[in-house]
């Protein structure tokens, strides 16, 4: 495992389906299928989501090097809302509003593609990261989401 835990074999994943989804929807079907968001629309929404997408992975790229450096579990900051932000500003922000600016059929399933991609490597990270941190992983992991952050009563992310 290295700095970039399962993200290289995961981000590799998602990219060759969205370039495959946009390669069928333009070269083979471009004919007979239109946009399915208006482009206005898209692009206004793809830009938000990109840049929301961009500002989580920063800050979950500076966290994670900085525990690394100092020999810590990520806990702090982003890290304190969800256990994963890198994967989840890929999930629920880069690859939808990527396939926002393509808006059609296929390039809007890339994000459901990318979730199962995700959904299914997450635990071998996790295993790893437990084997490493142990109990204090344990603890970490019952307080915080994974990709969706873990509300509190009061509505808040729970924080430890």
């Amino acid at each position: 495992m290295n700095r970039w835990g399962m993200g290289t074999m995961l981000y590799r994943a998602t990219i060759c389906y969205a370039l495959l989804a946009i390669f069928y929807d333009t070269i083979l079907i471009a004919s007979f299928c239109d946009r399915l968001v208006p482009e206005r629309l898209a692009l206004a929404g793809a830009g938000v989501l990109l840049f929301l997408g961009l500002v989580v992975y920063a800050l979950g790229t500076f966290s994670v090097y900085k525990a690394i450096d100092a020999g810590q579990l990520a806990t702090r900051g982003i890290f304190a809302v969800v256990r994963h932000p890198l994967y989840a500003a890929w999930v629920w922000c880069i690859v939808p509003g990527l396939a926002l600016m393509q808006g059609t059929l296929l390039s809007l399933l890339t994000p459901v593609v990318a979730a199962i991609i995700y959904r299914l490597c997450i635990p071998h990270e996790e295993a790893w990261l437990l084997g490493r941190y142990g109990e204090e992983y344990q603890r970490y992991c019952r307080r915080v989401g994974g990709i969706v952050p873990k509300f509190s009563r009061s509505g808040e992310p729970s924080a430890g």
